[in-house]
């Protein structure tokens, strides 16, 4: 079958997409799918493979002579349908302009199957204020959070670190609304440190919140699977970082720079089922579909969640291929498995239409 994967896009997780995808190329079963890549400039214009990428070539998304472009979205889909024959995609982005439900929703327009959340799902799980809110409805057990009134451009730092104190207390950790990668998110103790995080996302992003430090154990847990038929829970990955206090964005894709240990070092089989059950429980009330992966930490009185990433990062050092392989899902058979849920959502929707009549 005709895979087209997109990968860059404007968002700042760009270059984590591109290292992501160019894993998703290398270990992608050929003898099953023709991979078609796509490369979503910064600047918002897409620039689709002339041919489909060979085996045992490495894709090269600057070289402009491989490729189509530069070209609009509609239009770059048009020519991948049209031209290429695709027939599912793979969408590797992360962030704003990508794991948001922007290039979802084209794509459900489209009619056109492809991995992971739709855009109501996607949509809600990247707005880190609208998933509180869900899985708070949901019962799900969350941090402590200070959420302000107004936006992040008005925001005055003096007025909001007295409230946040009052609210919450330092250390603290405050987030912008949309974003992933830990992009967007810092400790603070102090009210420069609060101004300066403001500094630095002002005219960015449109909202932040803080929540409350919490100590113990971080764990994520990834979950396979669409909303509705049978969930496969993967192994909880324990995420203990070397050289930082916590999980940063270095920590994260700088290689060595965390210790990753399945399972938990200090989970037993007790904990290890109740945080199963509940990424299970974040990935069903998100009404997520493909994979999710949810990030908590669990304290002395029981784990809290974090989030929620409807596209976990593919990269060498990523959480959701060690899982996968924990659970002896070997990369070409992980990205098999996301690939044919997305084509039986498809069956499935189909199959709906036609009863509806």
């Amino acid at each position: 079958m005709q895979v087209a994967v997109l990968a860059g896009g404007r968002s700042p997780e760009h270059d984590i997409s591109l290292a992501s995808a160019a894993q998703v190329l290398r270990h992608l079963d050929r003898s099953q799918w023709q991979a078609w890549p796509v490369h979503l400039d910064r600047d918002g214009t897409w620039w689709p493979r002339r041919s489909a990428l060979p085996a045992a070539a490495a894709w090269q998304p600057l070289d402009r002579s491989l490729a189509i472009g530069p070209l609009r979205p509609g239009a770059a889909l048009d020519w991948l349908l049209d031209t290429a024959g695709i027939e599912v995609v793979l969408p590797v982005l992360h962030g704003p302009n990508g794991e948001d439900g922007t290039v979802q929703g084209m794509l459900e327009l489209y009619d056109v199957p492809f991995v992971g959340s739709g855009c109501a799902a996607s949509a809600v799980a990247m707005d880190k204020l609208r998933t509180r809110h869900a899985l708070q409805v949901a019962g799900v057990p969350l941090p402590r959070a200070y959420e302000p009134g107004g936006p992040l451009q008005t925001a005055d730092a003096a007025l909001e670190f007295r409230r946040l104190q009052a609210e919450i207390g330092t250390p603290a950790f405050v987030k912008v609304d949309a974003s992933g990668s830990t992009v967007g998110v810092q400790r603070i103790e102090t009210e420069a440190e609060l101004a300066a995080f403001f500094t630095t996302f002002r005219g960015r992003f449109r909202r932040w919140f803080a929540e409350q430090q919490v100590q113990g154990e971080e764990i994520t847990v990834a979950v396979l699977g669409n909303t509705g038929d049978e969930l496969q829970v993967l192994p909880p990955v324990g995420i203990y970082p070397r050289c930082d206090s916590w999980f940063t964005h270095e920590a994260k894709y700088r290689p060595g720079a965390t210790e990753e240990v399945i399972p938990p070092r200090g989970l037993g089989p007790a904990r290890l089922d109740e945080v199963k059950a509940l990424a299970k429980l974040c990935h069903e009330t998100l009404v997520c579909d493909g994979m999710s992966r949810t990030d908590m930490i669990v304290t002395a009185a029981g784990p809290v969640v974090l989030e929620t990433n409807t596209i976990p990062g593919l990269t060498e050092t990523s959480l959701l291929p060690q899982a996968a392989a924990a659970a002896d899902l070997s990369f070409a058979a992980l990205l098999d498995r996301l690939l044919r849920l997305a084509l039986e959502r498809r069956q499935g929707s189909d199959r709906a239409r036609v009863a509806a009549g």
